[in-house]
């Protein structure tokens, strides 16, 4: 109590000498009986890098983040002033200069860390805001006044930093010799080969599997696909679909496909058994042959994996980049890619292969059990090179340049086997799964999780 009656006494003192100047100095001002702070922003703040040198030496340096990069949301019904979108980890909060704006030419004081006094808010002074600070916007006629609490947010991670989780470690998926994942929803689902035939399993949280039914067909497991939802794989040639990935349903396409490649949200992708690429709009019931802009020789034939994404800037439009290997192109991976959009009024749009005049720098090489995955407004692909675990490349002019990027890593501790591993993402996590080992990973980007969630 003691507090609050020091608090307002000051408050009121400091009203009304600022009521008193007021009128005395101009006697043609409006004062208003009420007030609130409208805006709220930072000036230039400091962030601490550490790095390390060639030799192990650690070391720190200074740049620079501009604070009104950061907007603060103002709750006038709590009176709470937040960044939603933190300050990247490192950033100086003890030292911070802000900007404030009132209503009605309220006088905005701030409190003191240490005591119940105010002091005038000025923008030419820095504050610490280790902790949450109260300001206080008093009205102009010195009738009243409003409290606020301001909170600045900064992350306790670097944005740039790929943290890997290890869940328990499966029985089940340790017995797959061969192996693939999806995502559908929420739900991961893991199918691999087991005793000649594909088995499957899924999962919410990475920790409880539960078994699907089996696929009398040793093979099935590397055409599962999704589309509209559901689960789409090829069962001795012939087109099956599921909801749940336990009940599948024979598909009555017109064409044999040989071979299930890629999908978006209007088209499912195949081969032919002539190796041209065939879709259908209407869930595998029809299908037509594609279009293209260079010999369908240079198309892949093995090992092919793919990605989907927006096209940014155009609503509703997707580009597919496919990959794999092609007996006619050696050393790099035929990397082709097709933008759709799904509009009445859209034209057809044709694979355009990505051809090489750059001898081959900066080409994706040959990998065995490829995979991609749209991640962190790129892609990312990796696989087996010479035996081992090749670095994972990235691509952010879709698939035009691969790049080994050093801030993804496959975990430190991960044994998986080579011959039997999968990859797939929500968007947000990856996934990680080794039939032999039976390992389970989940994996994301800092600012990846940050960006989603906010």
């Amino acid at each position: 109590m003691t507090k609050i009656v020091k608090v307002m006494c000051g408050l009121l003192a400091a009203m009304t000498l600022l009521a008193s100047c007021m009128k005395d100095d101009d006697s043609s001002s409006t004062l208003y009986n009420d007030t609130a702070i409208t805006a709220f922003s930072l000036g230039t703040l400091n962030r601490y890098l550490h790095t390390t040198s060639s030799t192990g030496a650690d070391s720190v340096y200074q740049v620079s983040v501009t604070g009104s990069d950061y907007k603060f949301s103002i709750d006038q019904a709590t009176h709470r002033i937040f960044n939603a979108d933190s300050l990247p980890a490192g950033t100086d909060t003890e030292h911070v200069i802000t900007y404030v704006t009132a209503l009605n030419n309220g006088r905005v004081y701030v409190k003191s860390m240490k005591s119940d006094s105010l002091v005038y808010h000025s923008s030419s002074d820095s504050l610490d805001f280790s902790v949450p600070r109260i300001f206080l916007v008093a009205a102009s006629d010195g009738s009243g006044y409003e409290e606020y609490t301001v909170q600045i947010n900064v992350h306790q991670e670097e944005g740039e930093q790929f943290v890997w989780m290890r869940h328990a470690d499966s029985d089940d998926i340790a017995a797959l010799e061969a192996a693939k994942a999806v995502m559908v929803g929420e739900e991961l689902f893991v199918y691999g080969v087991k005793a000649g035939k594909t088995v499957g399993y899924k999962t919410t949280d990475g920790e409880r599997w539960t078994a699907l039914s089996e696929i009398d067909d040793e093979m099935a497991y590397r055409n599962i696909m999704v589309f509209g939802g559901n689960l789409y794989t090829l069962v001795n040639g012939a087109l099956q679909s599921s909801t749940d990935g336990e009940t599948w349903n024979v598909v009555k396409a017109d064409v044999e496909v040989s071979q299930l490649v890629a999908s978006n949200s209007g088209e499912l992708y195949g081969l032919s058994a002539a190796g041209v690429i065939l879709f259908s709009e209407d869930g595998g019931v029809t299908w037509n042959e594609d279009m293209f802009d260079e010999d369908v020789t240079y198309l892949p034939q093995e090992e092919i994996a793919y990605a989907c994404l927006p096209v940014q800037m155009t609503y509703g439009a997707e580009q597919i980049v496919l990959a794999g290997i092609s007996s006619a192109i050696p050393s790099i991976e035929s990397v082709w890619r097709k933008i759709s959009e799904h509009d009445v009024q859209s034209q057809e749009d044709k694979w355009i292969y990505i051809d090489r005049s750059d001898d081959n720098r900066f080409a994706l090489p040959q990998l065995r059990n490829l995979v991609m995955m749209p991640y962190d407004d790129g892609i990312l692909a990796w696989g087996v090179e010479d035996g081992e675990f090749s670095s994972i490349y990235q691509s952010r002019d879709n698939g035009i340049i691969w790049k080994k990027n050093a801030n993804y890593k496959l975990p430190e501790d991960f044994k998986g086997s080579t011959t039997s591993f999968a990859a797939t993402t929500d968007g947000k996590e990856i996934w990680l799964i080794s039939g032999e080992t039976g390992e389970v990973w989940q994996g994301h980007l800092n600012k990846v999780v940050w960006e989603k969630s906010e």
